[in-house]
Parts: C-alpha cells; structure tokens; sequence
C-alpha cells in the first residue's frame, strides 16, 4: 500500500522551492520528540517540543488530523497544547474540517488569536493509539518491544503555510531503555533537511531498544530496524529484501541510481496491527507478536509490493480521493507478482498463487463491478472493496501487456509502454488520465482507451487474455462465492509442458 508522496517529487520541489528563495534566508522548524512511558514498561505517550524561527507574518495556524487513512482519533489524543511566544501564552480555537467519507484524512486547525512574534514555542503530548481500534494502515503511533513507532500523520501538530524550511528532528530517549535509539525516514538520529513542514508528516518515526540490519550504517544503501518479538528472522529478510531492492534498482532503472532505502517493522501484543505501508523511501511492516519459529519465512510479497511503490509512483487523478489506486496499487501489484519471479527471488509456482490471489480479489468480490469514485468513496470501511482497484488494476495491466505484445509481434511489451513516462515524471512532467489515455491510445488504439475508461474507472468487468500471465499459464473458468451467491469468474493454471526458465524470460 502506498499514501504519500512519490518516488523523488518531495526532493524535486524542495529544489525549486530553494530556487525561488534565492538568498532569503529559510524559516526553520525546531522538533524534540520524548517518547515516555510514565512508569510502566510500554510507551504511552510522545511528548513534543517545537520552536519556529524565522518565519515571517503574524498569523500562525498548526493542524493535526482528526483521522487519517482510517486513524481515527489523532488530534484526539493531543493533550496538554500550549503555544508561547515572546509576549507569553498564545490564546488558540480550534476548528475541524467536514469529516471525509471512508476513513479518508481530514484535520483539525488551530487558529492563533493574536498576532505572534517568532521564535514561537509549541509544546504538546501525542498518547499512543489504544489498542482495539479499527484495523487499517499503520500510521497511528503504537507501543511494542519497549519502545513506539508510527507515522509523523500518527501524531505531529505541523505549522501551514510556512513553505520551505529548515528541518531539525532531534530525539530525547531519557524515557527509554539504556541502548534505546531513535530512527526516522530520513535517518539515524538526529536529522536536519529542508522542505515543506509537510515532509514531517509523511514520514515514518521509531524509538527503543530495536533491532537494526546491518548492525550499522547500511548495505548498498538499504537497513531496516524492528521493534517488538518477530515469528520470523527479521535480519534474514530484511538481507533478502535488501537483495531484492538491488535487483527492482536494475530492472526499472530509472532512479539512477534508487535513493537509500529503510524498511521499519513492529511486532504488536495488541490489534490492531495494521500491514504494510510505504512512504518517501522507507515502508512500515506492522504485525502481532509471535514467538520465533525457524521455519517461518516473512511476508515477502508485502517487503517486494512496499519496494515497488519506490518505482511505480502515482498518477494524478480528479474526483474522489484514492481514485488513483488503480495505478499506484494496481502496477505495483502487477509487479509484485512478476520482478520476483523474473529475477528468481520467488517460485513460478509461487507467481501462480499471486495470479490467483488477484482473481479471487476481484472476481470474490461485492465490489467486483464497482466504479473507482464509488470504491475510492467507501475507502477503509472493507478491505475487500478497498483491495478490488489492486486487483482489477493488476489483471488490467496484464492483458495490456498481453495486447502490446500481440500488436508489435513480441517487439514490445508493457514495460516498454511504461519506461519513457517513468522518466519524464521524474523530471517533473505532468502525469495525470489524460496522459495515461494519450499513451494508451496511442500504443493500441482508441479502443484501449476505452477499454481503460469502461473497465478501469467504470467497473465494467474485465476478461483479461488467456495469455496475459505469460506462457506457462493459461485462462479457465472458475466459480467465486459472494455473499452466498455463485458467480463466475476465471482463473489461471499452470501448464505443464512449459518450463520455469520460459516464464521467467517471459
């Protein structure tokens, strides 16, 4: 899953802002974060200390979320708020955005009541996420292994409209156990770099006596840290997913090369525990705690899916937000199935059981015929509603490649559809439907063009070829139960004259 902002845009826009700065000096945005734990062993709390400087105007609003991405309760959980600048307390009232269908975010602001001079010291305390909340993406703070990890969505108050900044987050670990250390998206420790307070949200924070692959600094650019008692080895699968970052570096290739990378993992006592989900160059695993067993190998289809948004990105869409899914989630699960198995970091028979996990996803669904608004509407309620754009989108972007590769003769296949746009979006080029229809159409035609706006955005249902997944499978009928109703869909089945060495050229 992927919320936030794409593979490098962040980097990009924080150039061109310096640009327009030119010589003026930047504000700057002063972070301490004090995870506590007020006697007990868990963390119940992050205590924050900010200071702005710099920034000019007499108005100052901060925001925070009421829920996001299906957290409910953040600026729920802040206590304690207290605003000061030179003349003493800064008087605040809060007002809240309409609430958002599906879970989706919406914010709390905090408006000051007088003008205010800078420095401005902002002080507050974020309480962890309880436990038994609604399942969803893990961007609420929780408490695991001694220590807190989460989201900067899970529990920051940010300032609005202060543009670029200089950034510096700073950890204070007297709360923690001796050996505790502190990690964020951007790095070990503490950090300072430049862009929109923004950046701060989008990212993902960790504190306590955690594990880390390497042991220090990192391999190629990629580490991983983890909190909390793992079923599986976690430095053996983070060398694995460091393995295959590398590879995913080669086969897209257009980051030249891919930025460091940081995968963080926690392992809850208590639900919910949320999945996977990526940010700017780093992903959260979040599982329940299980004691080790040898024998347990991690989710690495959730290590490969979260890498992959690295590559894949976004598209800018109109309409309902999460309208997009169909690309950012539909190509990364397309690709989470097949650069794997390519590059023979996974079974073709494990590649048979993705194809058919996105046919069971799409045909075994209410949603199955949904349009992307009506799905982007119900948002966290269902996670299989929620899913059906992943699924749908993957088997969308299979039969593409089979029709590119039937047109051109075996010539072209999707990848090459797609390798020019990755390029130019990281050089900052628009990238929205409209583009996506350009480029469609003119690889196969108006008719791809409406294929794509019946089935993809309209829900009109798909029969993908019989040869999308490559030639080691092929298509068959198969019957799906749906709240209790028989319905008829297809699957994909091996076949067995082919050998493996055939679907991984494939």
């Amino acid at each position: 899953m992927r919320i936030g902002l794409g593979s490098r845009a962040w980097l990009l826009a924080s150039a061109m802002s310096a640009l327009a700065l030119g010589a003026q000096a930047a504000p700057r945005l002063d972070t301490m974060l004090k995870p506590v734990r007020d006697g007990g062993a868990e963390v119940t709390a992050i205590e924050v200390k900010t200071e702005i400087a710099g920034a000019e105007g007499d108005g100052l609003v901060l925001s925070a979320p009421v829920v996001y991405a299906g957290v409910r309760g953040v600026a729920e959980r802040v206590q304690n708020l207290v605003v000061t600048d030179a003349k003493g307390v800064v008087p605040l009232v809060s007002v809240d955005d309409p609430a958002a269908p599906g879970g989706f975010p919406y914010f709390r602001h905090w408006t000051a009541q007088r003008a205010v001079s800078y420095p401005v010291k902002i002080s507050y305390r974020s309480a962890v996420q309880p436990a038994g909340a609604p399942q969803g993406p893990p961007f609420g703070i929780r408490p695991s292994g001694g220590g807190v990890s989460g989201a900067g969505a899970g529990f920051l108050i940010l300032p609005e409209k202060l543009g670029e900044t200089q950034l510096n987050v700073r950890w204070d670990l007297s709360g923690l156990a001796k050996g505790s250390s502190g990690v964020a998206s951007f790095g070990d420790g503490d950090v300072a770099l430049t862009g929109d307070p923004e950046k701060l949200r989008q990212a993902w924070y960790m504190a306590g006596p955690m594990g880390r692959y390497p042991k220090s600094g990192d391999i190629d650019g990629f580490s991983g840290t983890w909190l909390g008692q793992a079923p599986f080895d976690p430095a053996a699968e983070l060398e694995w997913s460091g393995k295959l970052y590398q590879q995913l570096d080669k086969d897209f290739g257009y980051l030249k090369p891919a930025p460091r990378y940081r995968v963080f993992m926690r392992f809850l006592d208590t639900p919910p525990v949320g999945g996977g989900t990526a940010l700017a160059n780093s992903f959260m695993l979040s599982r329940g705690s299980a004691p080790r067993d040898p024998s347990e190998q991690g989710p690495r289809t959730t290590f490969a899916h979260e890498m992959i948004h690295q590559w894949v990105g976004g598209i800018e869409s109109p309409g309902a937000v999460g309208i997009s899914s169909w690309f950012s989630e539909g190509l990364t699960t397309h690709f989470t199935a097949l650069a794997p198995m390519r590059a023979g970091f996974s079974t073709v028979d494990e590649y048979g059981e993705q194809i058919n996990a996105m046919t069971r996803g799409y045909w075994g669904s209410e949603a199955r015929g949904w349009s992307a608004e009506k799905i982007a509407t119900a948002g966290f309620g269902s996670e299989s509603i929620r899913h059906v754009p992943y699924n749908r989108g993957a088997l969308y972007f299979a039969d593409l490649d089979a029709k590119i590769r039937a047109k051109s003769g075996g010539k072209r296949k999707l990848d090459d559809l797609l390798a020019p746009m990755f390029v130019s979006r990281e050089k900052g080029a628009a990238f929205d439907h409209e583009a996506w229809k350009a480029m469609v159409g003119g690889e196969l035609g108006p008719e791809a063009v409406a294929t794509f706006e019946k089935v993809v955005l309209g829900g009109e249902m798909l029969v993908p070829d019989a040869g999308a997944f490559g030639p080691c499978f092929t298509r068959e009928a198969a019957t799906y139960e749906v709240g209790g109703v028989q319905v008829q869909g297809y699957r994909w089945v091996r076949v067995a004259s082919v050998p493996d060495a055939a679907c991984r050229a494939w």
